[in-house]
């Protein structure tokens, strides 16, 4: 009977943990995915407006899919250059070229759209070889310590060179509902 009634309070509890919107906060970073519930569609149907979307949104849509699953799963590549900025004091925002990876899991009357991975583009220099590499504030599991030690000041708010960090779930978000 505990077993049973730990069973069920497990599964109540990741399915009340499901959010509905990325956010990113000084506890966990960023959200890890959101579940978007679609009343009244099938697998199938959510899955082929997923795969149109993505046609309507992405300039090169067979170069972007990466990965697919009929009525089930959806790997694509994104990128932007207006959503990840480091904020540099004096000189303003600095926009860095984004690649991002999403997978879109679909059931029955929802869908999952999950960040797996971000990376940014540094151009080369005398300092550095430049190239693409992973952005680890979104790829890993940040921990509060590291958050809290160069994210967040001890006040809880933005380091100044963060302080526009919160645009990267708004983008997400607002694709997520574009889907």
């Amino acid at each position: 009977m505990k077993k049973l009634l730990f069973i069920l309070l497990s599964i109540s509890a990741s399915v009340a943990a499901q959010e509905a919107e990325f956010t990113f906060n000084n506890e966990r970073g960023m959200s890890d995915f959101v579940v978007a519930n679609v009343e009244g569609k099938t697998a199938p149907e959510i899955y082929k407006k997923a795969i149109e979307w993505i046609k309507i949104t992405y300039k090169n849509p067979d170069k972007v899919i990466l990965s697919t699953i009929e009525n089930e799963y959806i790997r694509f590549e994104g990128s932007s250059s207006s959503f990840y900025s480091i904020n540099l004091g004096i000189m303003g925002k600095s926009y860095q070229q984004t690649k991002y990876q999403i997978e879109i899991s679909i059931k029955d009357g929802r869908y999952k759209f999950d960040i797996i991975g971000m990376e940014n583009y540094t151009s080369p220099s005398q300092y550095s070889s430049g190239g693409w590499s992973d952005n680890t504030l979104f790829n890993a599991n940040v921990t509060k310590e590291y958050l809290e030690k160069f994210i967040y000041k001890k006040d809880g708010t933005l380091r100044s060179a963060w302080k526009n960090i919160n645009d990267v779930p708004v983008y997400f978000n607002d694709l997520n509902k574009s889907l």
